[in-house]
């Protein structure tokens, strides 16, 4: 949120002068502390950074009320999907938020996300949560769509949790049900991402059969389709489920839901060993194998069914 000149960290005590110099109305909202974990472009990040994350929010849960993390555009919402499985049914909002230009900028939207982030992380709002624009989202709900404008996040299958305008307005009746609070750091980097299209010859990712991912996620089109005539893709899912791989189904339409026996290719794909995803997103899907297989290595049917069942609100319930 803040220019860097090349090989120049920001340190944490100008960090927290900048944040105090162009948002003064933070004392007005809360008492705020301020700590900078690692300071890195977003692309750069990484599971132990995570790790890094969670970790200080459990060490210092009964410290604060709420937390905010400032946090770059690109890979935010798989930090928000990351933290939503590592502090499950977290008992206090933990909000990221970003901006499209710098705190310092003119124009820049950062004030505005800032000014609100920290006003919700005063809400009873137990869930980690991704504040942008005049929107705050379920943080493992949510997928980026612009890199220009300033509300730059959507929630394609699951209602914002609360609008800002000039007046705020919270779904209350949309927030994650509580139970015990779980902290789950574990995570497997073993989890693949291949999008499928027309034409995409199976030679091509067969080789994916030696390689050590443990679960590989196919985005399809629509309900979960993809080729089972000509350069079908059945015997692709069929070897990497008999070698003890797990085959996950999502979807490439940003608002939808997988059903693999919607049409015969999902079904004969899903009769190949391939499971559907719901209505995650692609991004969660991903994030959630890699907490799953981080528990479950060797269970992969325990992988199968807890993927498919909802642990911080990412997936609705499949009947």
């Amino acid at each position: 949120m803040l220019p860097e000149k090349p090989k120049k960290i920001l340190k944490e005590e100008d960090f927290a002068r900048m944040i105090t110099r162009y948002v003064p109305e933070l004392s007005e909202i809360a008492e705020v502390d301020f700590e900078m974990i690692f300071n890195m472009d977003s692309s750069n990040i990484q599971i132990e950074n995570w790790q890094q994350i969670a970790n200080e929010i459990d060490n210092k849960m009964n410290e604060y009320d709420g937390f905010v993390i400032t946090h770059g555009t690109d890979a935010m919402v798989y930090t928000a999907s990351a933290l939503s499985f590592m502090l499950q049914n977290l008992p206090k909002p933990l909000i990221l938020t970003g901006s499209q230009r710098p705190l310092s900028e003119i124009r820049s939207d950062a004030r505005n996300n800032i000014i609100n982030a920290a006003d919700f992380a005063t809400c009873n709002i137990p869930e980690v949560c991704i504040f942008f624009g005049t929107h705050l989202y379920r943080g493992n709900r949510t997928i980026k769509i612009s890199n220009m404008q300033f509300n730059a996040f959507r929630s394609p299958n699951f209602a914002s949790l609360a609008e800002v305008g000039s007046e705020v307005t919270l779904h209350e009746n949309f927030l994650h049900p509580q139970q015990p609070f779980e902290y789950k750091p574990e995570m497997s980097d073993q989890v693949l991402v291949v999008r499928f299209f027309p034409g995409l010859n199976p030679q091509y990712i067969q080789s994916l059969i030696e390689s050590p991912a443990k679960a590989i996620i196919l985005q399809a089109l629509g309900y979960g389709n993809v080729a089972v005539q000509k350069k079908s893709l059945i015997d692709f899912v069929s070897k990497n489920t008999a070698a003890g791989k797990l085959v996950v189904i999502t979807s490439q339409s940003l608002q939808a839901k997988v059903d693999l026996l919607q049409y015969e290719n999902g079904y004969l794909i899903k009769e190949a060993g391939a499971i559907g995803a719901g209505d995650m997103t692609v991004e969660a899907t991903t994030v959630k194998l890699m907490h799953l297989l981080g528990y479950y290595f060797d269970d992969l049917e325990r992988v199968k069914e807890l993927l498919q069942k909802p642990l911080a609100g990412e997936i609705s319930e499949m009947l």
